[in-house]
């Protein structure tokens, strides 16, 4: 984000915010996860591939992560209105994919690409059971890469045990996208209180690691 808490342009624009080297860094937290969960409108919006860029580690990162274990994790996209289409760039990809919808559609998905059905929560999927299901199969370190609607979802929920923000030297304006949207007026006593695990410079960036001061699960 840039400093004054903005992941985008009002247009959407957002390639890049951050240095290449804050991108560099994700990667490292991609392979480390079981799981990267986002939503459809992401996918709508940036079409991306959500995979781990091995070819973008560096030394020291490819020193944790031998050759032997360089995997993928599961993609796994939040789809309850069945938007994801075959034609967007990451289900064109090998690795497992998992859709979280309300029904099925009619498409013939790949054998890599599994729809899930999760119930509802007031026409749209419930994000407790969600994490539930990935549970289920041993997916326990789960990274949300994902906008402002579903990030501002989880942190309304109390879902978040951990929260890694990238931030660059700029301003974008009042009229960019915000980090988190939480859909709701709050005063300053009902903020979302976190403490501050670490702090450090990559490239011009700095890179918060913060975790929520009370956990509901």
């Amino acid at each position: 984000m840039s400093i004054d808490g903005r992941i985008a342009m009002k247009n959407g624009e957002s390639q890049w915010i951050t240095s290449k080297l804050s991108r560099q860094d994700v990667q490292e937290f991609r392979a480390k996860s079981s799981a990267i969960l986002t939503s459809s409108q992401t996918i709508l919006n940036d079409n991306p591939l959500l995979n781990v860029r091995h070819k973008d580690f560096n030394k020291k990162m490819l020193s944790k992560f031998p050759k032997k274990i360089f995997q993928h994790p599961t993609r796994v996209i939040i789809d309850s209105k069945n938007r994801i289409k075959k034609s967007h760039k990451i289900m064109q990809t090998e690795e497992k994919i998992l859709l979280m919808r309300l029904k099925l559609d009619e498409e013939t998905w790949p054998k890599n690409i599994k729809q899930i059905i999760i119930k509802p929560n007031k026409k749209n999927i419930d994000i407790l059971s969600v994490l539930k299901f990935l549970g289920k199969l041993e997916m326990n370190n789960v990274w949300i890469e994902a906008g402002s609607t579903l990030s501002g979802h989880f942190l309304k929920l109390e879902l978040i045990d951990e929260i890694i923000i990238y931030i660059a030297p700029k301003i974008l304006g009042h009229e960019a996208k915000p980090l988190f949207l939480l859909k709701k007026k709050i005063k300053l006593f009902e903020c979302l209180k976190f403490n501050f695990k670490d702090i450090c410079q990559i490239g011009p960036d700095i890179r918060l690691k913060l975790e929520p001061k009370n956990k509901k699960y």
